[in-house]
C-alpha cells in the first residue's frame, strides 16, 4: 500500500544535510546592481547613458564580486544625484547590498567597496530668466 505524504516527510534529512546551495558569482552582482539602484540618490542606468564609461559599454551601476561559500567580498560602482552628498548615499548603498545578499541569497558580505564615479543631474537646472 503507498505510504503517506506525513510519513514519508517524517524520514526525510534535516534540511542542512540534504544537500548544498552555491550562489555564483553573477547573482550575487545582479543582486547588488539591484539593491544599489533602490537606494535614494544612486542615478539610474539612463541618466548615466552620456558618460564615458556608458559609451564604452560599462553602465552604472556596476559591481564585481567574488564568492566562496556562503561569504563575499564586492566593489560597486555608482553615480549619485546631484545634490545627495556622495558619503551617504555610498553608506546607504552598502547596507542595502549587505541586506539584500543576506536576505535574498543567504550570503554575508565580508565587504562592500563602494566608488562613486560620477554625479549627475537629473534633469537641467533651471535658469534665471532676464526681466
Amino acid at each position: 500500500m503507498a505510504e503517506s505524504a506525513q510519513d514519508a516527510g517524517q524520514r526525510l534529512a534535516a534540511p542542512e544535510q540534504r544537500g548544498s546551495l552555491h550562489v555564483a558569482d553573477k547573482v550575487v552582482v545582479a543582486i547588488a546592481r539591484a539593491a544599489a539602484l533602490g537606494v535614494p540618490g544612486v542615478a539610474p542606468a539612463s541618466a548615466t547613458s552620456g558618460l564615458l564609461s556608458s559609451a564604452i559599454g560599462r553602465d552604472l551601476p556596476r559591481a564585481s564580486a567574488k564568492v566562496a561559500g556562503s561569504r563575499a567580498r564586492l566593489e560597486i560602482e555608482v553615480a549619485t544625484v546631484w545634490p545627495h552628498p556622495a558619503a551617504r548615499v555610498a553608506a546607504d548603498v552598502r547596507e542595502a547590498v549587505t541586506s539584500q545578499l543576506a536576505r535574498l541569497a543567504a550570503v554575508q558580505a565580508d565587504a562592500v567597496s563602494v566608488t562613486v564615479d560620477a554625479v549627475v543631474r537629473t534633469s537641467a537646472p533651471e535658469r534665471a530668466r532676464v526681466r
